[in-house]
């Protein structure tokens, strides 16, 4: 069985250089970073599913398109139910809204149970921040300069873990256009 999400991925460097800009940040939570090379936003989580299966789930990826997407990640926020801290977009990207929604339906027309909810853009930063470590910060706080992230494809990603971290790879992506 795989873990698998679809999502829009920042360049290596954009990633790099988010996570040392909220380093102090992190560290003042208590939290724990996310490793800077799994920064996404995902576009539709399929959960697991069995390696066989996979083929099928690449076929209805690759009949999508869409146009280039553009996220302005402006703000930064804690959000209490998963105990995160995460870099947000105040405006939403209809390209990248519309993308999730054809990926959830191609997914569910492909036969596949994904966990269709509406889109909002997120990069998670940190994990495991309790109430009272999110309280020491004035939270949301602008995110200065802002990260703009700009996707000419979409990539299908699997999520294992090592020990207590989650590991993120690739495992196909495609372009939005032709």
């Amino acid at each position: 069985m795989r873990r698998l999400f679809f999502a829009l991925a920042p360049t290596p460097e954009q990633n790099t250089a988010l996570m040392a800009h909220v380093a102090p940040l992190v560290a003042q939570l208590e939290a724990q970073p996310v490793p800077a090379q799994n920064l996404h936003a995902t576009l539709c989580f399929i959960g697991a599913i069995e390696e066989e299966r996979l083929d099928a789930l690449r076929a209805a990826a690759a009949s999508l398109r869409g146009r280039p997407v553009k996220l302005r990640f402006d703000a930064l926020e804690y959000w209490e139910a998963p105990k995160i801290l995460c870099a947000t977009a105040s405006r939403d990207s209809s390209e990248a809204s519309e993308l999730a929604i054809a990926l959830g339906e191609a997914a569910v027309a492909a036969g596949f149970a994904p966990d269709v909810k509406p889109f909002r853009a997120h990069l998670t930063l940190a994990r495991k921040i309790g109430a009272a470590q999110a309280a020491t910060v004035p939270l949301p706080l602008p995110l200065v300069p802002p990260m703009v992230m700009r996707s000419d494809k979409f990539v299908l990603m699997s999520s294992r873990r090592e020990g207590a971290v989650s590991i993120y790879s690739a495992v196909d992506s495609w372009p939005l256009y032709d």
